[in-house]
């Protein structure tokens, strides 16, 4: 899984080159993955990403001209013609950054896009990660006595040898009830999972460390005049525009097909052919016949 991994101890408890390594191993799943880290030894602190290598092909961390703030980042930012007025920089990794120089944390409700951010701000002697409104790239994290550790899968956390391994009992009754967790919990009381359109933001000199939301869907206009055709319409033209963003660049596009309606629709509306498909299912099941 693609995203962003780090730590941050300031009680000098752990060897933080050593288990930045360890996560950056154990979450490559494959030898062409793409793993990069920066170790800050004076602040007992490490950042790094780990990729595919499709996206975010430039070296990272990125820095700011003084040094002072440092970025990793995985995913992609669709309104960067808009934003990049101004400002220099080919990648989205330095567009966020020169948008994070002239507005702290106030850039991101300006972002559309799939991503999670990671900023390590010297200055402020903070850490801060963001992620897009939907949450699509997952980070798990932990804060517990004073120390930080986020990755993008719940793996990269248990390489902490410290970190205790107890079941969360309430998290394991949801996922028996509904086939899945409910809200922020994971399998662990002591790992969380980030909730989408959220910025949290750890003080490296208290180790604290606090989550806030910067969109929900109540902020969507309430526009009771619309008809239903006209929702209808609209809907489908919003949808149109996004299939076609997402399959008109210089990528291969590809579909996950089921027997579902959700992945029919998608092919129908690209334009580009030939498609790549893929199936996951049993042999002979339902979803693959009908996919």
């Amino acid at each position: 899984m693609s995203g962003v991994f780090g730590i941050a101890d300031p009680g000098l408890a752990i060897d933080i080159r050593s288990l930045a390594l360890h996560m950056s191993e154990a979450m490559s799943h494959r030898d062409w993955f793409i793993a990069e880290s920066f170790v800050d030894d004076s602040k007992n602190l490490a950042l790094g990403r780990v990729g595919i290598g499709i996206l975010n092909k430039d070296p990272q961390p990125v820095w700011n001209p003084s040094r002072t703030v440092a970025l990793v980042m995985a995913g992609e930012i669709y309104n960067k013609e808009t934003l990049a007025e101004n400002i220099n920089g080919n990648s989205d990794e330095e567009l966020v950054m020169a948008l994070y120089e002239q507005e702290k944390e106030n850039f991101i409700s300006k972002l559309n896009g799939v991503f999670i951010i990671a900023v390590y701000d010297q200055e402020s002697n903070r850490i801060l990660i963001f992620n897009d409104r939907f949450g699509l790239y997952p980070l798990f994290y932990s804060c517990r006595g004073g120390r930080l550790i986020f990755a993008p899968e719940m793996k990269g956390i248990l390489c902490d040898e410290d970190f205790p391994r107890k079941m969360d009992l309430t998290a394991l009754a949801q996922y028996i009830r509904f086939q899945h967790l409910l809200g922020d919990r994971t399998f662990f009381e002591e790992i969380q999972l980030l909730p989408s359109a959220s910025i949290l933001n750890y003080d490296l000199a208290s180790g604290s460390c606090s989550i806030n939301s910067y969109w929900s869907f109540a902020d969507i206009p309430y526009n009771p005049e619309v008809s239903f055709e006209e929702a209808v319409e609209e809907t489908a033209m919003i949808m149109s525009s996004a299939v076609n963003r997402l399959s008109g660049d210089v990528y291969r596009p590809g579909v996950y097909l089921s027997g579902g309606l959700d992945s029919r629709t998608i092919l129908g509306m690209i334009d580009r052919r030939p498609i790549v498909s893929l199936t996951y299912g049993r042999h002979n099941c339902r979803d693959v016949h009908y996919a």
